[in-house]
């Protein structure tokens, strides 16, 4: 018997070791290659090098055949990444997957994503139009010339990519909109809060808080607090943490569309900032921008650089950074003259409005293995029926807003050509940072505003059964809020309220709170800084709220976890025992005060939540108990001192903060998880910290520019440049990624090629 058992165990090993065998061919056959079809409309042979990062340097006559076979390489890398995105967008996953994708294909077709691309396109300039045709040429150049070589992933469903169109390119700019600018059941919750009184619905959503960084200040007299109407009277501020060290060497397919757990940020978010060279150590202005997004495999950016080169190959125009894979062009980039950082405005460009059905739209969603499902659409009469009754009016539902001139914003050559450029990329609204050679730096606002009629503040669903309260229209571009080289020489934009009353304007926004604003100007506040300390910066792990909850509570707590706090820092090291408690104590604390401010409202305390919480949190700790009592939330140190008791320092916050990126097939678990994937490891940093780390969102790539040395620019992805598993290039910036890169040596972006270039013939 063991004889046989070990004949047939012998026997299963070779046949595991054959089929493993046969799937790492398979798998290496569906790398890309080094082939060069002819791409469609390509006017003069084009040159494409790659770094030891796989990152590409396309060099071209011109920036439409440089987009055409940026194109080509997007789908190269990316393909099934850019297939997803489509048929999101669109309402088409039920067919690749089944009906399990149903609830997230119905909610898509009621958004109309794929109508309102097609009219985007039909209505966009023809510079815009050929941009995007240039796009798809590239793209399906590379499919027409992999016929079953488009990646594992379309192999393993059996799955044939369509054409790509210049409606596709659309669909994804739509999925960001979504992404960065959905509102409406944010709606829905303050319209629960009705019961409440002005005073304690404002402390519960504050849009004004006494910590706020502003970059266009408040007019005269400033706006009151949002929680000070309920909390009159509290302790001070906490004071500053000291100033900052000069860092020294460090030793350190999913698409994001359900909402996040309670209480957790949404996967949205960014840092970026400017110093201007009086500040400096060249006396050279430093940009950097590190995006906030959810991780997925592949990540979101795609880093490319194009030069633009005459008849002899010398480079006349050059333009580096990272673009979105499906939309022609880069998003955050820096030339010759100049770069930009963008974080997120969150402008509200929603409003749900109480009106009749006065139509219909009919869709058909294909469903793997099973029939065909006819889902019919109730249109109001401003826009599709989210809730039965309640229509959406949305910016990005208009084809007119989706615009994104890319060539004008990339070949952008100072302030004025940037800020022309800007005016035409109508959303999502986003904070730009800029800065130049020249040594000036800029912030604007780009998207659009709507304009609602007085006292519609956009927050709760309104009546829309007379036109008394349609939006008039758009903010004229020439009024959105800039500014240009500040006296105070740094300008910090980390999705806070950044916009002052000064403006003329009550800018209605999804506001981050101000907390990790506040830690960039304290790491800025010094002279003669570098790239490296920016770098460092952008890693930094101290969490300021965190740090002030503990010291606020400290006498609330158990005598030997208040004395392990005694002077902590606030530092979210993964080895850190006691961030993984403090921040357990944050969140039973804001719990607390949440249901003690709800009482009387109808809504559970567990279906509430609001972006920028921390001025509740803070304003509730600062208060006196006195305070409390006034503003009818209970004994304070009562409330507060059971939340929290029970936390003690059980394990470290990276075995709690652990990366948790899944590829679309390794949400299972299971071995495809095991195969698809990538490692989990833990990670220092926190939501509220400059360098932004939770499990399932965070830093989505970091960027840096110091114009002392253009061509030492460093960009760093959470993953890598390439979507394939087997690829080289899959995951190997994770590292710099985690532990950084002080010297910017291996995240340097401008880095010498390896091997031979690829060469594409018209």
């Amino acid at each position: 018997m063991k004889r046989w058992l070990g004949r047939i165990g012998i026997a299963l090993g070779a046949l595991l070791v054959g089929a493993a065998v046969l799937v790492a061919l398979d798998v290496r056959s569906q790398l890309p290659d080094r082939d060069t079809p002819r791409i469609p409309g390509l006017g003069a042979p084009v040159e494409v090098r790659f770094d030891a990062r796989g990152i590409p340097t396309v060099r071209a006559r011109t920036l439409a055949d440089a987009l055409r076979v940026e194109g080509y390489l997007q789908a190269r890398d990316r393909l099934f990444q850019m297939e997803l995105a489509r048929r999101v967008a669109g309402g088409e996953l039920s067919e690749l997957v089944g009906p399990v994708a149903l609830p997230l294909d119905r909610r898509q077709r009621t958004l109309g994503f794929a109508h309102v691309a097609e009219d985007a396109v039909r209505l966009a300039p023809p510079d815009l139009r050929d941009s995007a045709e240039a796009e798809a040429e590239g793209v399906n150049a590379f499919i027409a010339s992999h016929p079953g070589r488009w990646g594992l992933e379309f192999q393993l469903l059996g799955l044939q990519p369509r054409p790509w169109t210049p409606a596709d390119s659309v669909r994804v700019l739509l999925l960001m909109h979504q992404q960065l600018s959905e509102s409406w059941e944010e709606d829905l919750m303050s319209a629960s809060l009705a019961t409440l009184s002005p005073a304690r619905r404002d402390f519960l959503t504050p849009e004004v808080s006494t910590d706020d960084v502003l970059i266009l200040p408040d007019a005269a007299p400033p706006p009151p607090p949002s929680t000070s109407a309920l909390l009159t009277a509290g302790a001070p501020p906490a004071g500053p943490l000291p100033p900052a060290e000069s860092p020294g060497p460090l030793e350190l397919l999913g698409v994001p569309l359900e909402p996040g757990e309670r209480g957790a940020p949404p996967d949205v978010g960014s840092n970026a900032w400017v110093v201007a060279g009086a500040h400096t150590s060249s006396g050279k202005p430093i940009l950097a921008n590190d995006p906030h997004l959810g991780f997925n495999i592949p990540g979101t950016w795609y880093p490319v650089r194009i030069e633009l080169v005459d008849a002899a190959g010398a480079v006349q125009r050059w333009v580096q950074g990272v673009s979105l894979p499906g939309i022609p062009g880069l998003v955050i980039f820096q030339n010759e003259h100049l770069a930009i950082g963008f974080t997120n405005v969150g402008t509200d460009v929603q409003d749900l409005y109480r009106e009749p059905e006065i139509g219909q739209r009919v869709e058909q969603i294909r469903v793997k293995g099973a029939p065909t499902e006819t889902l019919t659409v109730s249109l109001g009469r401003h826009g599709p029926m989210v809730r039965p009754g309640l229509a959406l009016a949305w910016a990005a539902l208009d084809p007119t807003t989706l615009r994104a001139p890319v060539a004008d914003l990339m070949l952008a050559t100072d302030w004025t050509s940037l800020n022309r450029a800007a005016d035409g990329f109508l959303g999502p609204g986003q904070n730009v940072l800029y800065a130049d050679a020249q040594g000036h730096i800029g912030w604007r606002v780009t998207g659009v505003l709507p304009l609602r009629p007085a006292g519609d503040d956009g927050r709760t669903p309104i009546d829309g059964s007379t036109t008394a309260h349609d939006w008039t229209g758009y903010l004229p571009q020439d009024r959105m809020p800039r500014v240009l080289d500040p006296s105070s020489g740094r300008i910090v934009s980390a999705n806070q309220r950044g916009i002052g009353t000064s403006s003329g304007l009550r800018w209605l926004s999804s506001w981050a709170a101000p907390t990790r604003a506040r830690r960039i100007q304290e790491l800025l506040a010094g002279e003669r800084i570098d790239g490296r300390q920016v770098r460092a910066m952008q890693l930094d792990t101290v969490g300021l709220l965190q740090r002030e909850v503990m010291q606020r509570l400290t006498p609330l707590l158990d005598p030997g976890l208040a004395k392990a706090f005694a002077g902590w820092d606030g530092r979210a090291d993964a080895d850190s025992r006691l961030f993984r408690a403090a921040e357990e104590i944050h969140r039973r604390a804001y719990e607390a005060i949440v249901a003690a401010a709800l009482q009387g409202a109808g809504l559970p305390a567990g279906e509430f939540h609001w972006y920028d919480n921390d001025p509740t949190l803070l304003a509730a700790l600062r208060a006196t108990p006195e305070a409390w009592k006034k503003a009818g939330l209970g004994d304070r140190d009562a409330v507060l001192g059971a939340a929290v008791r029970g936390v003690t320092l059980d394990g470290t916050w990276g075995e709690h903060n652990r990366l948790a990126v899944k590829h679309p097939f390794g949400r299972g678990g299971g071995l495809l998880a095991w195969i698809f994937n990538p490692p989990r490891p833990p990670l220092s940093g926190c939501a509220r910290c400059v360098r932004v780390a939770t499990p399932g969102f965070g830093q989505s790539m970091r960027f840096v520019v110091d114009f002392a040395d253009p061509d030492a620019t460093t960009l760093v992805l959470a993953l890598g440049t390439s979507g394939h598993l087997g690829s080289p290039h899959r995951t190997d910036q994770m590292r710099d990624w985690l532990e950084g890169d002080p010297d910017g040596q291996r995240t340097r972006l401008h880095a010498p090629p390896e091997g031979a270039p690829l060469v594409f013939a018209p």
